[in-house]
């Protein structure tokens, strides 16, 4: 009989799904990774067509063409039995809870080590929802997140919003009614406040915070 828990993973970085893959190694899970996806659409492919295989689900949660909610309807669409422990650093705050609620059997952060991803696998195959301490560290930094939101204007929040919609500096100018220049200055003022580096980071900020959903 073969024991092994039979995994596929959901994440668009591939140095992330290195990651994965080495810490999955390292731990005593007895396990076989059946393939790796690095889009939500394709991951919703292969659960269409091959699902009754899979034991487990390592899904990121912010995807290229959507996001691990969309991989979760799948599941329960198709009634699988497959679990879903999601691997993020990005999801928080009221995410956190919808994903909880859509069915997510445990929660991780990308910074586990071999020990506790044996630990969240173990319970999570046994039927026992999992957050671990992964779940504790983001929970820790969203209070650094939350304390940050209370220190934005509303004009900053706004800024952050429009980001979101995938607007140029040029298109944001517009929006805001002021100049191109007014805005790179107000960006780069918003990435030192919040400790950010780039457009991008700001999202996932806006979408740990729950500024965007």
């Amino acid at each position: 009989m073969d024991n092994k828990v039979k995994i596929i993973i959901v994440e668009d970085q591939p140095v992330c799904r290195l990651g994965i893959r080495m810490t999955l190694g390292s731990s005593s899970i007895n396990h076989q990774i059946l393939n790796e996806f690095g889009t939500a659409s394709q991951a919703i492919e292969y659960l269409e067509k091959s699902g009754q295989e899979v034991d487990l689900i390592l899904l990121d949660y912010v995807l290229p063409d959507g996001t691990g909610m969309d991989v979760i309807q799948t599941v329960k669409r198709l009634g699988l039995k497959a679990k879903i422990v999601i691997f993020s650093g990005e999801a928080g705050g009221a995410i956190l809870k919808q994903l909880m609620e859509a069915g997510v059997n445990g929660f991780m952060s990308k910074s586990v080590g071999p020990e506790e991803i044996a630990v969240v696998i173990n319970s999570v195959m046994q039927g026992q929802d999992y957050t671990g301490e992964g779940l504790m560290r983001v929970e820790d930094d969203l209070k650094d997140d939350y304390e940050t939101l209370k220190s934005l204007t509303r004009r900053e929040m706004e800024l952050i919003t429009l980001c979101a919609t995938g607007l140029n500096t040029k298109q944001l100018a517009e929006e805001m009614c002021v100049t191109p220049h007014s805005i790179e200055n107000m960006k780069s003022a918003l990435f030192s406040k919040i400790g950010v580096k780039s457009t991008n980071e700001l999202i996932l900020y806006a979408f740990r915070v729950g500024l965007i959903c």
